[in-house]
């Protein structure tokens, strides 16, 4: 027996306590745990320490290794409730690990900190939710003041300060009313100081709630009229805490020169422009002027029409966009720049791809950026033509992450070789992946409410696997896809609360959740050439558009002619994944496999794969009642998850993410039909 193994039975049992028969009879059965694990045989090492608690059921280590073991067959019931009873008999290890299988406080509290700021708060009384209240829902909601009247064009002046980290501005709002009204709502964050509201050169009267301002006119507005006001204001404008996520300006200085920008989608656009500041609005155009001491470059959407000269040593930079955008989209980036650029072809036409980085990295920029194209080429053939192609395509070297901002994308990544994604491809650079992902899926086809967000963020990062199997072939989807699932925590569901600017990036599930579902949609169709043509023509359908998750679930419906109700409302309504319950006999090498769909809605169906022999996969569908399936010549089987699966052996749309329950044999009469 290895003397290691059989010191540590010693000190865990005491000596005193157990000859030493026993220790050697505990030890060898302890290895031959160890044993099961090492080959994978997950559930003859789960019977070898059901075996050993019958005669240790105090042995804290053995709950532990078992939730382990559970944890790794994604059979996250079995596991929760042995890693507590771990906790409970004294065991000191891997305490991160069991608090997060234990509980969501461990995830919630990092989550918290991450987002938010260390005094808030979150609690299971409230879903782990904020408290929302007036100042949540005047940002998040569509009452009157906003819904009667549509902006058409916005004329932005920003005039950026960075002695004082301040910005002072006007903007001209161009409108269309709705309805009758004498009463809009434009929001600016309660920081900034307005200095003056005119109309027809007269001032007009308004009140402040928070960051909502509900401006009086002088007499009713008619429905179809064509208006616009002028908003002036000043003052310092938050600074971001943990950029684009907490977000807000970031003033930094890079070698002696000041180099600043802004992120602000979840904060809102109004945190440093006036507007009307819900995602349901989408200007058709935009001017944007950015005001920046003469020695600096400002850097914003669409394209550069002039340069100006002002007066007090400054200097105008005046940017036009051509087509809607989102207001979070809207941004500006001040600092010395060298530009590089090359074109674009396609079959329409060509257009410019422009890359403006700090001087000292352009060596490294052009190195980063040399396969951009390709990015460009897989998404035009998987979604079609690049959306703002009159306006160019620029990548902007930003002094944080990431962020991206409509046809001026922010990537901070300071052209590192290294990438957060596991792919194990890398001649690609996951920020530009996934970014560039969003002027399709964010900026163009775009959530009507932060509630809807994964439309964004899950379309983008599920853009990310389909690059990578267009590059590298369908095993790096599935590599890609399981690499994602991973990071799933399932801890509020990924539709969030309508009507009050829900933070619902708090968990990253928007991203990593969000593009599972998709995974698993395409499983469940089964059918490429249907999920792609759908995928485009969604895209096709809500371009330039704002919508919500009832506009996705009834366009899939509709296309495919089947009703995903059930699995939409699994997916992002719910807070757990499906969870396959299963139990099985293997006797004489005849396996004997039950299984069914629990926790979920009558009508859900989802395939689900199993491997037999560590190499011989089969695709099944799974539904709320029991199915048997009989596998001769099988020595041991698994099912594939995020954490265990052979990537080149799964077949085709087999390969979903979902929880388990095993049905122990004593348990079957039970649990089993």
């Amino acid at each position: 027996m290895n003397k290691f193994l059989l010191f540590f039975v010693l000190v865990v049992l005491g000596y005193s306590s157990f000859s030493q028969k026993n220790v050697t009879n505990y030890a060898s059965s302890l290895q031959a745990v160890f044993d099961h694990y090492d080959e994978n045989e997950f559930y003859d090492a789960i019977i070898e320490i059901d075996t050993l608690l019958k005669r240790y059921p105090k042995e804290a280590r053995l709950y532990y290794i078992r939730g382990y073991i559970n944890y790794r067959m994604n059979d996250f019931e079995l596991a929760r409730n042995d890693m507590q009873q771990a906790r409970s008999l004294g065991y000191k290890g891997h305490r991160n690990f069991m608090s997060r299988v234990i509980s969501n406080e461990y995830m919630v509290n990092l989550m918290t900190k991450y987002y938010y700021n260390d005094t808030l708060k979150l609690n299971a009384d409230n879903n782990y939710k904020k408290h929302y209240g007036l100042k949540d829902s005047l940002q998040g909601a569509l009452r009157h003041q906003r819904t009667c009247f549509d902006v058409y064009y916005y004329d932005l002046t920003v005039k950026i300060i960075p002695a004082k980290r301040s910005i002072e501005g006007e903007n001209k709002i161009y409108f269309t009313t709705t309805d009758t009204t004498n009463e809009i709502q434009i929001d600016l964050a309660e920081n900034l100081q307005i200095r003056s509201i005119e109309w027809n050169n007269t001032k007009l009267r308004y009140k402040r709630i928070y960051n909502a301002i509900f401006i009086r006119f002088p007499r009713k507005l008619n429905e179809n009229e064509n208006q616009f006001i002028t908003i002036r204001y000043v003052g310092e404008p938050r600074k971001a805490s943990n950029p684009p996520w907490n977000g807000g300006f970031v003033w930094k200085k890079k070698r002696g020169h000041w180099w600043v920008g802004v992120a602000c989608e979840h904060l809102g656009a109004s945190a440093w422009w006036p507007c009307k500041d819900h995602l349901t609005e989408k200007p058709d155009s935009m001017r944007i002027n950015i005001q920046v001491p003469s020695k600096y470059q400002a850097i914003s959407n669409g394209n550069l029409r002039s340069t100006t000269s002002l007066s007090h040593n400054y200097t105008n930079f005046e940017w036009f966009v051509s087509y809607p955008i989102n207001s979070y989209g809207v941004t500006f980036y001040m600092g010395k720049f060298v530009n590089f650029n090359e074109m674009f072809t396609n079959e329409n036409g060509s257009y410019p791809i422009d890359y403006y980085v700090l001087p000292h990295n352009l060596a490294k920029a052009k190195q980063y950026y040399n396969n951009t194209r390709d990015i460009v080429e897989a998404y035009e053939k998987l979604f079609g033509e690049y959306p703002y192609s009159n306006d160019g395509m620029a990548m902007v070297e930003a002094p944080y992450e990431g962020m991206e901002h409509q046809s001026a994308i922010a990537i901070g990544d300071v052209y590192s070789e290294k990438t957060r994604k596991d792919y194990d491809f890398r001649d690609y650079k996951y920020l530009v992946i996934h970014e560039m992902a969003h002027e399709w899926w964010g900026n163009t086809v775009t959530m009507s409410d932060m509630a809807d967000a994964w439309i964004s963020e899950g379309f983008a990062t599920y853009a990310e696997h389909l690059f990578m199997e267009e590059r590298y072939g369908y095993d790096e989807y599935l590599n890609a896809s399981a690499h994602n699932m991973f990071y799933i925590l399932n801890i509020w569901p990924v539709v969030g609360i309508n009507d009050v600017n829900d933070n619902t990036f708090l968990s990253g599930d928007i991203y990593h959740k969000g593009a599972a579902m998709l995974n698993n949609l395409r499983c469940s169709l089964n059918d490429d050439s249907l999920f792609f043509a759908m995928i485009k023509g969604f895209y096709s359908e809500f371009r330039f558009k704002t919508i919500t998750t009832t506009d996705f679930i009834e366009f899939v419906n509709n296309y495919t002619g089947q009703d995903f109700t059930a699995f939409f409302n699994k997916f992002l309504y719910d807070t757990e994944p499906p969870v396959l319950q299963y139990s099985f006999t293997n006797k004489d090498n005849l396996l004997l496999f039950t299984y069914k769909w629990i926790n979920v809605d009558s009508s859900f169906t989802m395939p689900f794969s199993i491997m037999i022999n560590k190499f011989q996969n089969i695709r099944l569908v799974g539904t709320t009642k029991n199915n048997t399936i009989r596998v001769s010549n099988t020595d041991s089987f698994y099912l594939p998850n995020e954490k265990r699966y052979y990537h080149k052996k799964l077949q085709p749309n087999s390969f979903t993410y979902y929880w388990t329950h095993w049905v122990k044999p004593e348990e079957q009469n039970d649990e089993v039909e």
